[in-house]
């Protein structure tokens, strides 16, 4: 949503009760919030996660305050990250369920190779991160999965854009490290 009064006009009127202006907020930031989520997680853990995320969008919309100095998309996106960080922390310690075979679809066997070794790579990669700081994992998935410039996730993560660009670039050279693949 690019209009910031309309924004804040919808805001208000989901505080007083309006149905139908939540409806609405929350359509023009669903893709852009679910792409967000998608490129850090499967199709249907995303579809999860966006749920979640405007589900505590709503409930928690009565706290958010424009004079604050937080835009109302960075609020969303503090959300989102937070939720995020949340999934991947109870993921490690869910117990893995087996799957019947007639329940798994064939995948084209010429992408398979390719897919499963992105997929264990993101996997191993995200696995590693999960284990910095909430701050830090923050950072480097609003930078990396949403693209947010460092000016932009010093507003969400309320460090100096000094300080955010440190801890990434620390982040991303341990990475290197790490996986010198």
């Amino acid at each position: 949503m690019k209009d910031i009064k309309e924004e804040q006009r919808l805001i208000r009127k989901i505080k007083s009760g309006d149905q139908t202006a939540a409806d609405t907020l929350v359509r023009s930031y669903y893709d852009e919030i679910y792409k967000f989520i998608r490129k850090q997680t499967n199709e249907d853990t995303a579809l999860d996660l966006t749920q979640e995320i405007f589900i505590s969008l709503l409930k928690t919309i009565s706290h958010y305050d424009p004079k604050k100095g937080a835009g109302f998309r960075t609020w969303l996106y503090k959300i989102a990250t937070n939720k995020t960080i949340d999934y991947f922390r109870s993921r490690a310690a869910r117990i893995t369920e087996t799957l019947s075979l007639d329940d798994v679809e064939p995948i084209d066997e010429a992408d398979f190779t390719k897919q499963i070794a992105n997929e264990d790579f993101a996997a191993r990669v995200s696995d590693y991160v999960n284990n910095f700081p909430p701050e830090t994992q923050k950072i480097f998935r609003l930078h990396i999965f949403g693209g947010y410039t460092f000016a932009e996730i010093s507003e969400v993560v309320q460090l100096a854009e000094g300080s955010v660009k440190s801890k990434y670039y620390r982040l991303i050279n341990k990475l290197r490290s790490e996986f010198n693949e």
